[in-house]
């Protein structure tokens, strides 16, 4: 996962089993994989759909544990409804054949809309480098689960509004956030440059999601706040910040995650579908269990 500001071998990358990263996983289809995180009923993985785009295969989640590596099958995938191949509503639930091992951790959702200006934590399976090369490893080499540091700057409709015809794509307001990849000095800070969102980093600990980190969370205080979703590298006049020009998740350049909070009511009805029994109205969850007068 991620090109980060030092080797991916540097301790401060790792993802040790039992240390709260062990619901991130590895989705695996039609010969592409992905990354992705488990949800708090321990039976669906919220990822990507663009890594469902025009192909078709087993489908398959791999989990690190404490208790060591296991492939879990899937028994079918669901796209946003919205998902338009751009960019846009591209999220996806995946929905395991059984429940998550016991010892992997299930996340909730980041439901405050306050994401822009806060650090957040970064995981997933793609490939390494760093901010000075671009990501480097080749995609047959064996994925890692890595972390990294970063700071949401903005949401995309921002950089829609700055750069106009400059960008390709149009983000739905209000559902991307982003993130750059700061170097630590001003000609790197590419959405300070672009937007006028100074923030040069958090040095070492700074990273960048890369191919592969798809679907990947992006952690607020534990909860999931992002998905991966894409990178890029713009300029606009003489603002240049990609340190290569190239997109490669190199130092300059920036990232975007679908903004979980702005999808928080499809991920809720979706989960509750599954469930024939869930309430639907405040009133009907049941806060207390009657207990009987048998067992132990």
């Amino acid at each position: 996962m991620v090109t980060t500001t030092s080797h991916y071998s540097d301790s401060r990358y790792r993802t040790n089993a039992g240390e709260g990263l062990d619901g991130v996983v590895r989705v695996s289809y039609g010969g592409y994989y992905g990354s992705g995180a488990v949800l708090f009923d321990g039976r669906a993985i919220l990822t990507t759909a663009h890594l469902f785009d025009g192909r078709s295969g087993p489908l398959g989640v791999s989990f690190e544990t404490l208790t060591g590596t296991r492939t879990v099958s899937a028994l079918r995938h669901v796209l946003h409804p919205g998902y338009d191949g751009e960019g846009n509503n591209d999220l996806a639930i995946v929905w395991l054949a059984a429940a998550a091992p016991i010892d992997a951790d299930r996340y909730g959702l980041y439901r405050d809309r306050d994401e822009v200006g806060q650090a957040f934590t970064l995981a997933g399976y793609g490939r390494t480098g760093t901010g000075a090369t671009g990501a480097t490893s080749s995609d047959s080499a064996t994925p890692s689960r890595l972390k990294a540091a970063n700071l949401f700057d903005a949401e995309a409709s921002a950089l829609e509004t700055r750069m106009g015809a400059f960008i390709d794509w149009k983000p739905l307001a209000g559902t991307q956030l982003l993130a750059d990849f700061d170097s630590g000095l001003d000609a790197s800070d590419a959405l300070g440059q672009l937007l006028g969102r100074p923030h040069l980093g958090y040095g070492a600990n700074e990273g960048l999601i890369a191919s592969g980190d798809s679907g990947g969370p992006a952690f607020i205080d534990g909860l999931l706040a992002g998905v991966a979703t894409y990178t890029a590298s713009l300029s606009i006049g003489p603002n240049a910040p990609d340190i290569d020009k190239l997109n490669n998740s190199s130092f300059g350049e920036i990232g975007a995650w679908q903004r979980v909070s702005a999808y928080q009511q499809w991920i809720d009805q979706s989960l509750r579908a599954e469930y024939a029994d869930a309430p639907t109205r405040p009133q009907d969850v049941i806060k207390e269990v009657v207990e009987g007068q048998a067992g132990t």
